[in-house]
């Protein structure tokens, strides 16, 4: 069962990916057909030929090519031949089409990947979500430690979330803050913050708590002229304590149902093996569901914030060389993905391509040559200067630029199979 259930991730990691590129050279090809633009080839892949297809009387040959990890369309005036006994006139070359219809040629690709991302976070967005606010109710199983203290299941506890980067993956994880304040010493310096691991708490609705909470140091932070303390999550200690503090708050009617502070209780720690054992004390994800629009305005904020994240990335990358280390490739795409389909279900799993399409997107948009957005700089440069770059020097750049990117490829590949293949299997 689980090699079947291995082979039906990989086939959807390569079905999603697929997407992202038959989406992105669609648009490239839409564009080109509706300006009048021979198109020689749509090829899906790279490398050797598997499979083609050309209608009869038709001019596009549509390919499918043994490496899955690209795409292209190839068109007239890019310095590809015509077929043998194939006569094109000029102006249906991709140089003899006005400038603004080769932009928007350029454009098309990731304009194509952008709605493809918005569409993934909408259909996300419209599937049941988990609420992970500050309001939480728990269950608490009677006669337990939990119910001793004091806990009942009509209790809700209060939780603040912290966001921050992970060593390891660089992704953002959330944790929920029970409680610092009983971690002070006899001095008022910080020692320990009790938290609540939700990265694998959201897609369950009744999880023990014992098995989620977590200890780490805290750290003093300046925070609008004040120092606060929070919890440093790249300090993760392990100390045989005694107990966790529960912060509840109160469903309270005054005009209107709402929570306020209520009392704070301890709860009694137990552990065997370094294992906290349950204390009775179960925790309730409210689940909720967006109508249309909520769904369609979640979805253009997050396309909003994972652009944004991108380009806060590609800037760490130029002023933090050491950011690099950080970066994955195909390989970690697979695995990270994955992951997320099996932890988190389908609708993260979509969230998380719409991210990916966002990071094609604009990646494609970089200015570096063999992208669309080199294409597009050397058209502006062209028709602002009024004069046309040498083929020749274009196709050396092109040529550099391309090598540079497989060489680039082939590195972080190198890296992602250290990191996922060769350490997974040792």
């Amino acid at each position: 069962m689980q090699v079947l259930m291995t082979i039906l991730y990989i086939l959807l990691f390569l079905v999603f990916l697929s997407i992202l590129i038959i989406v992105h050279e669609l648009g490239h090809l839409a564009m080109a057909k509706a300006f009048n633009v021979y198109c020689l080839e749509y090829s899906i892949g790279m490398g050797p030929l598997l499979f083609k297809h050309k209608r009869k009387n038709g001019e596009t040959q549509f390919s499918i090519r043994g490496i899955p990890f690209g795409g292209y369309v190839s068109m007239y005036g890019e310095g590809v031949p015509l077929p043998d006994g194939v006569e094109i006139p000029e102006s249906r070359s991709l140089n003899g089409v006005k400038w603004w219809k080769r932009a928007i040629i350029f454009l098309a690709g990731v304009t194509m990947n952008a709605f493809l991302a918005i569409t993934f976070f909408f259909i996300s967005n419209c599937m049941p979500q988990q609420d992970l606010t500050y309001i939480n109710q728990i269950g608490v199983t009677e006669s337990s430690i939990a119910y001793n203290a004091g806990l009942r299941s009509t209790d809700y506890i209060k939780m603040e979330d912290y966001e921050y980067d992970d060593i390891v993956s660089n992704s953002k994880r959330i944790y929920y803050l029970i409680d610092n304040q009983t971690y002070f010493n006899d001095d008022e310096t910080v020692k320990y913050a009790t938290c609540l691991n939700f990265e694998k708490l959201e897609n369950y609705q009744h999880l023990d708590l014992a098995e989620y909470i977590f200890m780490y140091e805290l750290k003093a932070v300046e925070k609008d002229g004040d120092t606060v303390y929070e919890p440093d999550f790249n300090k993760y200690v392990t100390p045989a304590f005694t107990s966790a503090t529960i912060h509840v708050t109160k469903r309270v009617s005054n005009g209107g149902e709402k929570l306020v502070d209520g009392d704070t209780l301890a709860i009694k720690i137990t552990q065997t093996d370094g294992v906290i054992n349950s204390f009775g004390c179960s925790i309730y994800l409210k689940k909720w569901q967006n109508n249309f629009f909520e769904a369609l305005g979640a979805a253009f904020k997050d396309f909003g914030n994972a652009s944004i994240a991108l380009f806060r990335a590609i800037g760490e990358l130029i002023v933090k060389p050491a950011s690099w280390q950080n970066v994955g490739g195909i390989i970690a795409v697979g695995y990270e993905t994955t992951g997320v389909l099996q932890n988190f279900g389908f609708a993260k799993f979509l969230y998380v391509w719409g991210f990916i399409s966002v990071n094609l997107a604009i990646f494609n948009l970089l200015p570096f040559p063999g992208l669309d957005g080199w294409q597009l700089l050397v058209l502006i440069v062209e028709t602002v200067a009024h004069k046309k770059i040498p083929e020749k020097v274009k196709n050396i750049v092109s040529f550099i630029g391309l090598g540079l990117l497989l060489l680039l490829m082939g590195v972080i590949v190198i890296k992602d199979l250290i990191t996922y293949v060769f350490v997974v299997t040792i």
